[in-house]
């Protein structure tokens, strides 16, 4: 089981797009949020024990919601989808977030 958060990029026909992925695996079972274009997409599915997955999710755009079903691999380090709606395919790729522990400063005396 991990939980993980990536920086990801997604190639679209109108250029790259940048956001995050949280990621949650247990079981072979992996759920999430995809933000990207300003929107939280929630999505689930399958992964294997090599990080091998397959997830059902929809993407929110301003002008449209398009369903999609994206297979790909995902591990600790980085992860590469490939998302298949009806009409488009677009490539998500990304690496874990580097998280900075926040240190509290010293109170001066």
């Amino acid at each position: 089981m991990f939980n993980r958060d990536y920086d990801v990029k997604m190639r679209t026909p109108i250029g790259a797009r940048y956001g995050t992925m949280s990621v949650s695996i247990e079981n072979n079972k992996i759920k999430g949020v995809l933000v990207i274009l300003k929107k939280s997409n929630p999505f689930s599915g399958n992964i294997d024990e090599n990080g091998d997955c397959s997830i059902k999710g929809k993407v929110t755009t301003l002008m449209r919601t398009i369903p999609y079903h994206a297979t790909g691999r995902i591990t600790k380090e980085k992860m590469d989808l490939q998302l298949k709606s009806e009409h488009e395919i677009f490539d998500l790729s990304g690496t874990a977030s580097a998280h900075v522990p926040t240190i509290k400063k010293e109170e001066s005396i």
